[in-house]
C-alpha cells in the first residue's frame, strides 16, 4: 500500500465488515455485504490470506444461475481483487488482510440510497416463504400497529404509498368539490395534486421564515367560510408549532390533515408528529427516513375514522361483510413483502435517524465558515427535529455551479422543491410567498443516506469553496 495510507484522507478500518473466508456460504456471504453498504467482501484463506473478492452482484448472479443449490462456498465466487473497487484491501508482509480502506471518491455520494440490512432481507425472505405476499399477513398488521404506536396513534391503515395515504385521508374526511385546504407553498406536489383530485382547492400559504412549515398567523389569515382541513407539512424533518396548530383548527372547527412524510421521529412540545391531526400521513419511498420501496400509512386516534380509511382502501368493501360496497373506494393497499421490510426498518429507526443526525453534523464542520453557505434556522426548545436530508442555502446564482462542481466529484446534490405557487398547474391558485421563493431558489440537499468519508468531504467542502471563495 501507498506511503500515505494512514493519512486522514486515508483512513484505515477494520476488516471485520468486509472480510469472509473461502469456507463461508454464499446466503452468509449476501448477508454480510448487505449489512457493510458497500456490497463488497475480500476473501481470505482460514489463516487469513486474502483469496480475491467477491461482489454483491456476483452472488445475485450467482442465486439466479442456482447456484445456492449446489452448497457454492464464496471461495468458489472469489475474482481477483485487482478490479476498481470503492476498497482497499490492506495486507501485512505474509499477505494476511488487516484492514480496509474506503475509497468513497471511487464509489462516489448518491443523494439517497436506501439502508437495507440482513434484517429486512430475512423478513422479505420470510414473508415469501409464508405465501402471504399481497395485502393481509402478520408482518403488515405489526407494521401497521408499530408504526402508529410511533406516532402517539391508536390505529395505523399502511397503504401502497404516501401519495395515496394523502388522498385516502381527505377522502375519508369527506373533502370535495367547494371545499378548501390550506397547504403551504414549500412542499411537495403531492400535497396540492391530492386536494385537487378531489375536486377542492388548495390555498397556498407562506413558511414561516424560522420553521419552514405553516405558522399560526399565515393559517389564520387564510381560512374562509369554504376552508375544511389545514394540511401542515413537516418539511425536511421540521415540525411545524402543532399544539397552536391544533387549537386553532378546533376554534374554526376544521380537519388538521399531517402531512409527515420527511419526519417520523420528530416531536413537538415531548408529542410525536402525527399524534396532533384528525389524521396523519407518512410516506415510505427509498429515500425516506425508513422505507418499504413504496408505501404509505395512515393513522388516528379515531376508531371510526380508522373504520373507514380500510373500508375506502379496500374498494368501499365493509370488512365485516365480504364483497358488499358501500360507497365507491379505491385500491390502495399494501404488501405483507412490503410491511416486512418495514417492520425491519422500524427496529432499526432510531439508529437511521442518528446517523443522519451524524451525518449532518459533518456537513456542518466542513461548510459552515465557507461564505455563502447557510445551514436551516434553528429551531427552539419546543422543537425537537430529525434529519431527513442535510440542506444548505447558498446564493441562487451559484447553485447551478455548484451542482456542477460536486457532480464532477461524484457528489450527487439536489435542490429544494419549486415552490408551488411558482408552476403552472398550480398558479391560479398562487398567492405572495416570498418567504417560499427564497428558500426554494437557494436550497440545497446534501447526500444523507451514506456516512461520507474523508475523502468525500474533502471532495464536497473544495467543490463549495471553488464556486464561493
Amino acid at each position: 500500500m501507498p506511503d500515505d495510507l494512514h493519512t486522514p484522507e486515508r483512513d484505515v478500518v477494520s476488516h471485520l465488515p468486509f472480510h469472509a473466508t473461502a469456507k463461508d456460504s454464499l446466503w452468509a456471504g449476501l448477508e454480510r455485504a448487505l449489512d457493510n453498504r458497500t456490497g463488497i467482501l475480500f476473501i481470505t484463506d482460514d489463516a487469513g490470506i486474502l483469496l480475491g473478492q467477491v461482489t454483491l452482484d456476483a452472488m445475485r448472479a450467482a442465486i439466479q444461475k442456482g447456484a445456492h443449490l449446489h452448497a457454492i462456498t464464496l471461495g468458489e465466487l472469489a475474482a481477483s481483487t485487482d478490479t476498481v473497487s470503492s476498497l482497499e484491501p490492506v495486507l501485512d508482509p505474509s499477505g494476511r488482510l488487516t484492514g480496509v480502506v474506503e475509497r468513497g471518491d471511487r464509489r462516489g455520494l448518491a443523494i439517497a440510497e436506501p439502508n437495507l440490512s440482513h434484517s429486512e432481507f430475512r423478513n422479505l425472505l420470510d414473508a415469501f416463504l409464508s405465501t402471504w405476499i399481497s395485502s393481509g399477513g402478520e408482518y403488515l398488521r405489526s407494521f401497521e400497529e408499530r408504526f402508529a404506536n410511533r406516532c402517539g396513534a391508536a390505529y395505523g391503515v399502511a397503504t401502497s404509498n404516501g401519495t395515496v395515504s394523502l388522498h385516502l385521508a381527505m377522502a375519508t374526511l369527506g373533502i370535495g368539490e367547494g371545499d378548501e385546504v390550506i397547504v403551504p407553498d414549500l412542499t411537495f406536489a403531492a400535497c396540492a395534486n391530492t386536494v385537487m383530485q378531489l375536486g377542492a382547492r388548495p390555498v397556498l400559504v407562506d413558511i414561516d421564515p424560522v420553521t419552514w412549515c405553516l405558522s399560526p398567523d399565515t393559517v389564520e389569515r387564510a381560512i374562509t367560510p369554504r376552508t375544511r382541513a389545514i394540511m401542515p407539512v413537516h418539511l425536511f424533518g421540521r415540525p411545524a408549532p402543532m399544539t397552536e396548530i391544533r387549537a386553532l383548527a378546533d376554534a374554526h372547527g376544521l380537519f388538521l390533515i399531517e402531512d409527515c412524510a420527511e419526519a417520523p421521529g420528530a416531536r413537538y412540545d415531548g408529542r410525536p408528529i402525527g399524534a396532533f391531526s384528525d389524521i396523519a400521513s407518512c410516506s415510505f419511498f427509498a429515500n425516506k427516513i425508513i422505507t418499504t420501496g413504496e408505501g404509505g400509512i395512515c393513522v388516528t386516534n379515531d376508531p371510526d375514522m380508522a373504520q373507514r380509511l380500510r373500508m375506502l382502501r379496500d374498494h368501499g368493501m365493509r370488512p365485516e361483510r365480504r364483497y358488499w360496497f358501500e360507497e365507491a373506494g379505491f385500491n390502495y393497499r399494501m404488501t405483507n413483502l412490503q410491511a416486512s421490510i418495514g417492520c425491519a426498518q422500524l427496529d432499526r429507526m432510531d439508529a437511521l435517524i442518528g446517523e443522519r443526525r451524524e451525518i449532518h453534523q459533518r456537513y456542518v464542520a466542513i461548510l459552515q465558515n465557507i461564505p455563502g453557505v447557510g445551514f436551516p434556522p434553528a429551531m427552539d426548545t419546543r422543537s425537537e427535529p430529525v434529519i431527513w436530508f442535510s440542506c444548505v442555502t447558498v446564493p441562487s446564482e451559484a447553485r447551478p455551479a455548484i451542482i456542477k462542481a460536486c457532480a464532477e466529484r461524484r457528489i450527487d446534490l439536489r435542490p429544494f422543491v419549486n415552490s408551488l405557487s411558482s408552476m403552472p398547474a398550480y398558479r391560479r391558485f398562487a398567492r405572495k410567498c416570498p418567504i417560499s421563493g427564497h428558500v426554494s431558489r437557494t436550497g440545497l440537499h446534501l447526500p444523507t443516506s451514506r456516512m461520507p468519508d474523508a475523502r468525500l468531504l474533502a471532495s464536497m467542502e473544495a467543490a463549495f469553496r471553488s464556486v464561493l471563495a
